[in-house]
């Protein structure tokens, strides 16, 4: 089965629950949002992601994020320790 996220930055929330050192541990050279939808992305059996995006230049950052390696999985259990509910 293969997994297509629609809406990886959860409707512009998951970039404003990140911090930016949460972020940098993903990919310091990467924004916040960057970081988020490369989390999304990595997750198992995501395959591909939906984005949309407001201008170009938005565009233009989502496929620079998206063309990077898949986090570890370790790495990914580390963030959604932090971003999950108690």
């Amino acid at each position: 089965m293969t997994g297509v996220p629609s809406a990886p930055l959860f409707g512009g929330e998951l970039p404003a629950l990140a911090t930016r050192e949460l972020a940098a541990l993903l990919s310091p050279e990467l924004t916040t949002a960057q970081a988020c939808l490369l989390a999304a992305a990595s997750c198992p059996g995501v395959t591909r992601i939906l984005i949309s995006a407001s201008t170009p230049a938005h565009w233009a950052e989502a496929q620079e994020a998206l063309r990077r390696p898949a986090i570890s999985a370790a790495t990914l259990r580390k963030v959604l320790d932090v971003l999950g509910p108690d």
